[in-house]
Order: C-alpha cells, then sequence, then structure tokens
C-alpha cells in the first residue's frame, strides 16, 4: 500500500494482493519506522459505514463491505469520502495501476503489483 497525505487529504493506494485482503474482509496495512517509533496506515473491512480516525501514530480507515465492493468492480478506479465536522478531510482508496510518468533513478522505488489500468486511464492521466 502506498499512502500520500497532504492538507486537507490522504490516499491509500493499494496492490491487486490488497484488494483481495479487503474483499476477504482481512486487514491491510504498512508501516513506516521512524528512529524507532512506527507510523501505520491501516484499512479495516467493516460492516458499519466507512469511517476515518488517527490515533497514537496509526491512521485507520474503516471501509464498509459496500464500498469494498465498489471498488473491487474493475471499472472503478477509487472510492472517494470527506469527513464531516468543522474541518473535512478528503479520503480515499484507489487501485494502483503502471506509473505513466517515468520516475528519476535516484528515487529508487521497489516495484510493486499493479492492477490493469481501464481503457483511457493513459488519456485521463496525461494531462496531470
Amino acid at each position: 500500500m502506498k499512502v500520500r497525505w497532504t492538507t486537507g487529504s490522504v490516499r491509500f493506494r493499494i496492490t491487486p494482493s490488497e484488494m483481495e485482503l479487503l474483499r476477504d474482509h482481512r486487514v491491510a496495512s504498512v508501516e513506516l519506522m521512524v528512529l524507532g517509533d512506527a507510523w501505520r496506515a491501516t484499512i479495516i473491512p467493516t460492516k458499519s459505514s466507512t469511517d476515518l480516525s488517527l490515533c497514537c501514530g496509526n491512521l485507520k480507515l474503516s471501509l464498509a463491505f459496500d464500498d469494498i465492493d465498489r471498488l473491487a468492480d474493475p471499472s472503478t478506479e477509487g472510492v472517494y469520502f470527506r469527513t464531516k465536522g468543522q474541518i473535512s478531510v478528503r479520503y480515499f482508496v484507489e487501485k494502483d495501476f503502471p506509473c505513466i510518468h517515468p520516475k528519476p533513478e535516484e528515487v529508487d522505488e521497489t516495484s510493486t503489483e499493479t492492477f490493469a489500468a481501464p481503457q483511457g486511464f493513459a488519456l485521463r492521466h496525461a494531462r496531470c
């Protein structure tokens, strides 16, 4: 899983194996160790509604079974949400597709499994 957060949003980008975990109602997570402390991002399948929370360095997305089913549809690139309250945060889960932009060698990012890109994906994202 790849996680990217910016002011006002957080994106969880999942692999096909992580999608299978979620479809089997199992947890998908990633951990980053920094100076002996851990930062975790976890997606937890749930019967109740989709929700985002943060506690003790664990960013937790409870993802409703219905939203997992929507995400599993081959024509769906992601599912998108917004928190309620005074400070609104956009959060979403997207399938990880092959990168269409070349990366510098210095990035030194290990390759991961990806979903097959849906028709028109490269064209839609070439404008980014």
